[in-house]
């Protein structure tokens, strides 16, 4: 028997706003804030545990994601996303918060 698996991502963004925190941020190399502070601010705001991902890019710094969405998708297809689609649109000085839809089509053969 086999399994195929087919996953489609897509994404709502704005400019970053405190509430609500939905499903990841996506800071600038050069954001108003850093990644350790924002971290420490998620902790204290959301109860739902968040992944960083560290990018060497010179427009992107970081990427804080919902955990439960790395089981969706993979990190590295969320960066190849990011990347592709996020950062044409974002400034350096920018942090960027993204609502996520990833859908996930599964379907069983013999």
């Amino acid at each position: 028997m086999s399994v195929n698996k087919k996953i489609q991502l897509s994404a709502r963004v704005g400019e970053y706003a405190i509430p609500p925190l939905k499903d990841m941020l996506v800071l600038g190399n050069q954001s108003p804030i850093g990644c350790i502070a924002m971290r420490r601010a998620i902790e204290l705001l959301v109860k739902t545990p968040f992944e960083h991902i560290e990018l060497q890019d010179d427009v992107i710094s970081d990427i804080l994601v919902r955990q439960h969405i790395l089981r969706r998708v993979s990190r590295e297809g969320l960066i190849e996303f990011v990347i592709g689609q996020l950062k044409p649109m974002m400034g350096p000085d920018e942090v960027l918060h993204a609502e996520l839809d990833v859908s996930v089509f599964l379907s069983q053969g013999d």
